[in-house]
């Protein structure tokens, strides 16, 4: 996310009178919706959605280098008992999600498990899901519903990870993932594709693309078709051996000190 995109409010006597979209030069002025309520407390701004089927509340948080800009830092939905609209069967194996049903109705469907999702069974009869995409880490947890062995969602919890001063941006792609074989010079001698079930497939790399250990757990691939250079950096956040994208953009140069510093630990627990 450019730190030219987001938000901005006017703020009268400590109540906010109207918001803007920001996008680049571009600003949009927004409707103030009727059922939403602000607060303003020192950098942050936060509105609450409250409906029939539960509340959203949205925080926005400055901009690192322009206090008149906000971003979208969090958003967390909660829901009235069985409003969430579908419900979900799991099977636990040994105390752990081996498996996902989404039930619709009368019909239902197998749903994969996310390879940068972790799932875990609490004492007290709640599932909590944790997962990374894209620059944003969410929880949502489930409780049970009113049919026997189905799950509903009770909170859907979305954080919006900033960028601060950072040029390369953190934005995860949980499906792209692979194994890098390093020698002892930081070396890349070989690529395996990692598949959605876990198994691997060693790639044949072809002469336009390169790739570089940039310290332990961080290896970039270059790619350059003619003049045009673009890169992605593959980070193991856990230590599995498993490397997932969390970066992408043009030309060759990685701020690798900004980029993780959107890194934290429960990020590292995923990848």
């Amino acid at each position: 996310m450019s730190t030219t995109e987001g938000f901005k409010f006017v703020i009268t006597n400590g109540a906010v009178t109207a918001m803007s979209r920001v996008d680049g030069t571009h600003t949009a002025n927004l409707h103030l919706p009727s059922n939403a309520t602000f607060s303003v407390s020192g950098s942050t701004v936060t509105e609450t959605l409250t409906g029939t089927k539960g509340t959203e509340t949205l925080q926005f948080v400055q901009d690192a280098s322009d206090a008149t800009l906000y971003h979208l830092g969090s958003d967390v939905q909660t829901f009235n008992a069985g409003s969430s609209g579908s419900a979900y069967t799991f099977t636990i194996t040994n105390g752990a999600v081996t498996g996902i049903e989404h039930v619709l109705g009368t019909k239902s469907h197998s749903e994969p498990i996310d390879p940068t999702s972790k799932y875990v069974v609490g004492s007290d009869g709640k599932i909590v899901e944790t997962s990374v995409h894209d620059n944003v880490v969410e929880t949502v947890t489930y409780v049970a519903g009113s049919t026997a062995g189905q799950y509903v969602v009770a909170s859907d919890a979305r954080s919006f990870v900033q960028a601060g001063s950072a040029t390369t941006l953190l934005d995860v792609e949980g499906c792209d993932r692979a194994k890098f074989t390093i020698d002892a010079s930081g070396a890349v001698t070989q690529v395996q594709q990692v598949k959605l079930d876990g198994s691997a497939s060693t790639l044949t790399v072809g002469s336009n693309t390169t790739y570089k250990q940039l310290e332990a757990g961080y290896v970039v691939e270059i790619h350059t078709r003619g003049s045009h250079t673009s890169y992605e950096v593959f980070h193991d956040g856990n230590g599995d051996g498993v490397y997932t994208e969390v970066a992408h953009g043009s030309g060759s140069t990685v701020d690798l000190v900004g980029l993780k510093a959107q890194i934290n630990g429960t990020i590292d627990t995923l990848l």
